[in-house]
């Protein structure tokens, strides 16, 4: 390859050695996504599924890489993409086998019925790429653990815990709009269904990211790295045990079902798409599903 056509891998930054599944990737990373969209695709990040996927660190986590993967592109419709490239090349060429592509293209589209129900059956299984697409955006959307870093001395008073809570759902409302931005689809809505979406369902999409960070902490509700509280500790303010008593009822629920990652950022994005109106809720299913096929 000379040096005015060299290429680099759109997901590591390598070189690549040519275009694999729609994009311009290397070697290893083609293999890797071949892999993973045959079946081997269970992966789980160690950290916030936000891994820098580099040349060096490629390796290091492969839920990130194979996300990766999907945010720049490849896909496995991207195959046939390759080969009518390869097909224009070699007409460029030779000038013939361009013609004997298109005459087999031609026997396939008048095979037997019971070929052309294989061929339908590869297509629906083409379904299965695209929501793991959708699905690794998901978990990419994923904000980090926040800190309250509020030095405020044990025990805390109603004025305190006020104080404490309030600062901390300021601060996460900011991460959940930058979520909701992230997602398949969103950025396509209408600004006001986009308000309206999220002024729907802020308080909701706030308390399930609540319970899912609580899910192994039995009777500990973890608002923040540096802010876990038990039910005792909502005495100071009215009423507040009760929420209490209620979130950590629905955490143990959570913990029984046995929830998966996988499962709670879906959740999490169906908390937030149903909360608006038929409307709005048929436009970002469409853009979700277009985004996927994408």
């Amino acid at each position: 390859m000379m040096a005015k056509e060299m290429r680099f891998c759109a997901v590591c930054s390598d070189y690549a050695s040519g275009y694999h599944y729609g994009v311009w990737s290397c070697e290893g990373c083609k293999a890797f996504f071949k892999r993973s969209i045959q079946g081997h695709n269970d992966y789980m990040c160690p950290a916030t599924n936000q891994c820098t996927i580099d040349k060096n660190r490629r390796k290091s986590c492969q839920a990130c890489r194979l996300r990766k993967c999907y945010e720049v592109g490849m896909m496995k419709g991207g195959v046939r993409k390759d080969r009518v490239r390869v097909m224009r090349r070699e007409k460029q060429r030779t000038g013939t086998s361009g013609r004997v592509k298109a005459s087999k293209d031609q026997e396939h589209r008048t095979a037997p019925p019971r070929d052309r129900g294989k061929h339908s059956s590869s297509i629906a299984c083409g379904w299965l790429p695209a929501a793991l697409q959708v699905l690794f955006l998901l978990q990419g959307a994923e904000p980090p653990m926040l800190c309250s870093r509020q030095k405020l001395s044990r025990p805390y008073t109603e004025v305190t815990m006020m104080t404490l809570l309030t600062s901390m759902a300021d601060k996460e409302l900011v991460h959940m709009i930058a979520w909701a931005k992230k997602l398949p689809g969103f950025l396509q809505l209408s600004l006001h269904d986009q308000v309206q979406l999220l002024e729907s369902s802020w308080l909701e999409v706030l308390m399930i990211g609540l319970i899912w960070r609580s899910i192994h902490c039995p009777g500990k509700l973890i608002f923040a790295q540096d802010l876990i509280l038990d039910r005792n500790e909502g005495d100071c303010v009215e009423g507040m045990t009760e929420i209490f008593d209620m979130l950590l009822a629905t955490t143990s629920r959570f913990r029984m079902l046995k929830l998966k990652p996988e499962e709670f950022v879906c959740l999490k994005a169906i908390v937030l798409l149903n909360s608006g109106e038929a409307t709005c809720v048929n436009v970002f299913t469409k853009c979700m599903l277009f985004h996927s096929r994408k």
